[in-house]
């Protein structure tokens, strides 16, 4: 057996012998909550201005240029945030509505990029004769996609 030199754990991630824990905080939410419009939700990480907690005092306020491609991660963003707060809240009416609103907005957008620039990922069904996944640019190719 290989006896170890505890002395000096050499950078094995060892926490001294009384560290304290972390005690994390998730304040929960009540039943329809205020809600961000989804553009102000993605700068400031959450659609909920009750779970809006900047770090040190620190508000992220930059705005996001105004592209087809912002407005798909914005309404993901949108979907997604519902989607976790629909899991702890079944109930709650209005965000289902708003949850399904922002489903469908995200498939039209979807639908008028994919037209416009070609399929933004593997999944994106496209039509047409041609395999348009590798036509340039790329989206993620930001200087050639400025307009996209």
């Amino acid at each position: 057996m290989e006896r170890r030199n505890t002395q000096n754990p050499g950078g094995e991630g060892r926490l001294p012998a009384m560290a304290p824990l972390a005690n994390p905080y998730v304040p929960f939410q009540t039943e329809n909550p205020p809600k961000y419009e989804a553009r102000k939700g993605i700068i400031r990480g959450t659609l909920f201005p009750g779970l809006d907690l900047p770090f040190m005092g620190m508000v992220n306020n930059k705005e996001l240029p105004v592209t087809p491609k912002t407005e798909l991660q914005v309404l993901a963003f949108a979907i997604k945030e519902l989607a976790l707060y629909l899991d702890t809240h079944r109930d709650d009416k209005e965000a289902l509505e708003l949850y399904q609103q922002y489903q469908q907005m995200h498939h039209d957008c979807m639908e008028s990029y994919t037209e416009k620039c070609g399929p933004m990922n593997h999944h994106t069904p496209t039509k047409g004769s041609r395999y348009r996944w590798l036509s340039d640019p790329w989206p993620w190719e930001y200087a050639a996609n400025k307009e996209g």
